[in-house]
């Protein structure tokens, strides 16, 4: 039977079909991405460093009536110039607190905490209020600082704010390291399994082993690893598919790879 459709709706509908196509190919990876590359211990300290000098900049160029005023809102009296000293503390602790050994989230929780709360102001606030343009400045940077510990910026209530520092990730990587060789012996010495199952579950082992060394060695030396990291996930989940298909008594130490794999997600960032 000839259509009666006219070539006019049969185009509008093809060139339709085409754009809804389009779009949803364009969408999917920006809904499959990750956290950009993880920073390093020297990355995130230069950030806190520039944040700092950041609330300096602002509070530097803020009006000076302004800075001796008393603002009233819903919670009560604000000192403005009692906040912008807590600010400036804060932001002080933060630079000293951050070490190798410890990674601060407390005290950058802290400062996100505060600078939400400027930011709100800021926001209700004239565009031409002195200091505007350096808080726009400083939110690009306490938006960096957030995504380093896992948040976001404005920090919304009750966000948690957490980060690994190379040296515990490192470790991390390690622990990987030495439960998948202790799983390989336990392979090794397991009687139900066939040679040829045991020598390819072997290889993989060995692999991962390399790949979570890797992410180790990277990660030590404050290089990106990240690239590192998703080999690591990639080759767990290929080594977890023949755990599934041939369970042993051992397993201690291949529920370590995994407790340990989730942790290491979560520094970089990769939805587990």
């Amino acid at each position: 039977m000839k259509s009666t459709r006219s070539p006019r709706i049969i185009a509008a509908r093809a060139q339709t079909i085409l754009l809804v196509t389009a779009l949803s190919l364009w969408t999917l990876p920006a809904l499959a991405q990750d956290r950009p590359e993880r920073l390093s211990d020297k990355d995130v300290k230069t950030l806190i460093d520039q944040v700092d000098v950041g609330r300096d900049k602002f509070e530097g160029n803020l009006d000076g009536e302004f800075k001796g005023s008393t603002l009233r809102g819903a919670s009560g009296e604000t000192k403005v110039s009692g906040a912008l000293q807590d600010y400036q503390d804060s932001t002080q602790k933060l630079k000293d607190r951050f070490t190798a050994d410890y990674a601060a989230s407390a005290e950058v929780a802290t400062v996100l905490k505060q600078s939400t709360t400027i930011d709100t102001f800021m926001q209700g606030s004239a565009s031409d209020m002195k200091g505007r343009s350096e808080w726009d400045r400083q939110t690009a940077s306490l938006k960096n600082l957030a995504d380093a510990y896992d948040s976001t910026f404005p920090l919304p209530d009750g966000a948690a704010v957490r980060r690994m520092n190379d040296r515990e990730t490192a470790s991390v990587a390690t622990t990987i390291a030495q439960a998948a060789n202790r799983f390989k012996i336990d392979l090794g010495n397991d009687k139900t399994l066939l040679k040829p199952e045991k020598d390819t579950a072997k290889k993989d082992l060995e692999m991962l082993i390399k790949q979570a060394d890797a992410v180790k060695s990277r990660t030590s030396d404050g290089k990106p690893a990240t690239a590192e990291m998703r080999q690591v996930v990639v080759q767990v989940a290929k080594l977890q598919t023949f755990v599934d298909a041939h369970p042993i008594p051992a397993m201690t130490n291949w529920r370590t790879v995994q407790t340990s794999l989730g942790k290491l997600q979560q520094a970089f960032g990769l939805t587990p």
